[in-house]
């Protein structure tokens, strides 16, 4: 908008034509909102993750099932997407590395369990860690409970300088005593327990112990072979 003169030698108030750099200004406004629009939505439908939080972080070996318990952990942990890292089936304890996630803007992530996780992790770089220990009774020579602990680390950037004109003008300073300590240019710090994931993987590996064991074969499906075994050896019987 702006004051031009007119015909009549007053100045009147006329359209000037957009630059550039406002329809550049107006899309960054629009998409904005967009994203806003989206996660309010998103807030709503109670969507993305929000699983039950309660239920204990442990599950039950049975009696000579150490190894199938480590295994069917294992599984778990790779139907969630986690990479092992370690795996020590002597002393009873599986570590996973490091999974980040971004909330809101990852809806594929299963980590998180309401929707205040969603936001943290869209806020902060998190990234969650998973500790299945199998603990021995007194006495014992073989696991009888899984434990299951997850961890949730808190990338921090020191250093990062951010000009309130343009993003893009960002810098990076380093500070000799964080490098000589490797905490530059970044470094992780333990914030909190994820037990609402801890729970729902021990539910998880619960569910697959009380499944069928692989490559076990059912009473109803062995019936049929039961049965045609048995007509065999009456046919057999009433031949001549």
């Amino acid at each position: 908008m702006g004051w031009v003169a007119g015909e009549s030698g007053r100045f009147e108030a006329r359209q000037r034509p957009a630059s550039p750099a406002d329809t550049l200004a107006a899309m960054n406004v629009i998409a904005r909102v967009s994203v806003l629009v989206l996660a309010l939505a998103w807030a709503l439908a109670g969507v993305g993750g929000c699983a039950s939080t309660g239920g204990p972080s442990t599950f039950a070996v049975a009696p000579g099932g150490y190894a199938r318990a480590f295994d069917a952990a294992r599984e778990s942990l790779r139907d969630e997407y986690f990479s092992i890292d370690r795996v020590d089936a002597e002393a009873g304890v599986i570590v996973t590395f490091p999974k980040s996630s971004a909330g809101l803007a990852t809806p594929w992530d299963g980590e998180q369990s309401t929707l205040g996780q969603e936001w943290e992790d869209l806020a902060a770089d998190q990234r969650r860690t998973v500790r299945v220990v199998f603990e021995r009774e007194p006495g014992s020579a073989e696991a009888s409970l899984g434990r299951v602990t997850v961890v949730v680390d808190r990338r921090y950037r020191p250093g990062i300088r951010v000009p309130a004109k343009s993003v893009r003008s960002a810098s990076l300073t380093q500070d000799p005593a964080l490098a000589q300590r490797g905490m530059w240019p970044a470094y992780d710090v333990a914030v909190e327990e994820d037990r609402a994931l801890a729970a729902r993987l021990a539910a998880s590996i619960a569910q697959r112990l009380a499944g069928p064991i692989s490559g076990e074969s059912s009473p109803t499906e062995s019936a049929p072979a039961d049965q045609s075994t048995t007509d065999a050896v009456d046919a057999g019987a009433g031949s001549p």
